[in-house]
């Protein structure tokens, strides 16, 4: 069957769109590993996938397997091959993690539809616009001007389309990981960083937040919480510390929670407010902040 430009343009578009939501999922697996780690560990299937490996592991090892198969999807080279890994992924996080989830269908169904993308471009290949195409033409023709014109104007088209949206993905999730780690391009100001163990300990926590500024001699670019112990119950919606933790967001402080104490007082972290990041343990994220240059204090 014959298709005009705009049915080969279509077969395109589903083919570059499809794609980056892979790369961008492979991108916040690498760069937002500790969040991600977090969410598969609460999953209710978790261990489907956690008997392999640890999550943390798993999360880098299919990121990778992402942002691999996601460009290769995009550039339309192997795209059979690049179809098939991104399926092999995207099932076992289906099943782990989306279903049974808190969260609702709408998640679930999205891999679902992503599954039958996926299943289209194995059957199909690239069909259009695709480096697939371009190497198979190469081989058939033999070499001439006109050919090898048009065959050069195809080729710089597509790795030009696949470095500029490379880019943009990567630039947008290198920023939002900075400030997840609430980590401030700052290089003058300081970085602090308090340990909370019970509830009553996160308005100390803010009032300090509000009194060290980037105008006191202290001269803060960053200030984060991490909640442990028994603070988690702080962060569930409705609680009765919500207005201090708004008056934290407007401090400029950056949320953390413990996901091993979530665990400890049976907290689904679907139920914390919004703006609060997960991670899998408190104190190995103290740790880690204390090699990023953070000064730290628990209380």
């Amino acid at each position: 069957m014959e298709h005009d430009s705009l049915n080969k343009l279509s077969f395109l578009l589903l083919r570059v769109l499809g794609s980056l939501i892979f790369i961008m999922a492979g991108f916040n697996h690498l760069f937002q590993t500790a969040g991600a780690a977090a969410r598969l560990q609460e999953a209710p299937f978790a261990q489907l996938a956690t008997w392999i490996a640890p999550a943390e592991a798993l999360i880098i090892l299919s990121g990778v397997g992402l942002l691999v198969g996601g460009f290769m999807l995009l550039a339309g080279i192997k795209t059979r091959v690049a179809a098939a890994l991104l399926l092999a992924i995207l099932i076992p996080i289906t099943l782990t993690v989306q279903v049974g989830n808190a969260a609702g269908n709408g998640p679930l169904f999205k891999n679902i539809a992503l599954i039958g993308l996926l299943l289209f471009f194995i059957v199909n290949g690239a069909i259009y616009y695709g480096l697939d195409q371009l190497l198979s033409l190469k081989n058939q023709m033999k070499p001439s001007i006109k050919n090898t014109s048009k065959g050069t104007y195809v080729t710089v088209l597509a790795f030009g389309l696949l470095a500029f949206l490379g880019s943009c993905a990567g630039g947008t999730t290198v920023a939002n990981s900075t400030a997840t780690t609430g980590t401030v391009a700052d290089t003058n100001g300081k970085k602090y960083a308090v340990l909370i163990s019970q509830p009553n300990h996160l308005k100390a926590a803010v009032h300090t937040a509000e009194t060290i500024t980037k105008e006191s001699h202290y001269n803060r670019a960053s200030f984060v919480v991490m909640a442990c112990g028994k603070s988690v119950e702080a962060f569930v919606k409705e609680s009765d510390m919500a207005q201090q933790i708004e008056k934290g967001n407007v401090a400029g402080i950056t949320y953390k929670v413990c996901g091993m104490s979530l665990k400890q007082f049976n907290i689904n972290a679907s139920s914390l407010v919004a703006g609060v990041e997960v991670v899998p343990n408190g104190l190995t994220y103290m740790f880690d902040l204390q090699d990023q240059g953070y000064s730290t204090v628990e209380l």
